[in-house]
């Protein structure tokens, strides 16, 4: 039976870098990310008591049919 021991481990500069990378993203899901749903949740839910519309972000700029030309496209 043979026997594998990796005693160091030589990482390049892009790999250091992107493991660098994972670990601050990582940090950033255990602790920033959540924090920011329940504040979020919580203003929602009061401006759901105090009767207030929530904001509209999706709205229709225009509404046509069929196919557009190039020329009407282009702005000609």
């Amino acid at each position: 039976m043979k026997t594998v021991k990796f005693d160091a481990t030589v990482l390049t500069a892009g790999q250091r870098r992107r493991l660098e990378d994972q670990t601050r993203l990582a940090s950033l899901m255990r602790n920033v990310i959540p924090q920011q749903v329940v504040e979020t949740l919580k203003l929602l839910e009061s401006r759901k008591e105090q009767g207030v519309k929530p904001e509209r972000i999706w709205f229709v700029e225009r509404q046509e049919s069929g196919t557009t030309s190039v020329a009407e496209w282009m702005g000609f």
